[in-house]
């Protein structure tokens, strides 16, 4: 194997773990209460979605990248959902936000 071709196995493995992190990210803030969350997750998960498509059509969707690229997006899926547990604790974020907004009108009358 050239190096060229080592390469470009490389990029196919990380741009295929970021963009699961990114599509998990993405994925669990279409359920929080932060339309701003959502927004630039669906922005960065798009944008790394088309460089990893077009780094894989420039390689002729090579056999040679199926398994880079299917460890990169099993990694990057598991690492992402850890990375947005952070993110969602730190923004205070939450999928119940709707509910608690219910309890508390409840309360109220």
């Amino acid at each position: 194997m050239g190096s060229e071709t080592l390469l470009g196995i490389g990029l196919v493995l990380v741009l295929a773990f970021v963009q699961n992190v990114s599509f998990s990210i993405v994925s669990r803030s279409r359920n929080r209460n932060n339309l701003t969350y959502h927004l630039v997750a669906a922005s960065a998960s798009n944008t790394i979605w088309f460089l990893t498509f077009r780094q894989l059509v420039l390689a002729e969707m090579s056999w040679s990248l199926l398994l880079p690229y299917m460890v990169g997006t099993v990694a990057g899926s598991v690492f992402g959902v850890r990375v947005s547990i952070v993110i969602e604790r730190w923004l205070g974020a939450s999928a119940d936000g709707h509910l608690q907004s219910e309890n508390k009108r409840g309360r109220r009358g």
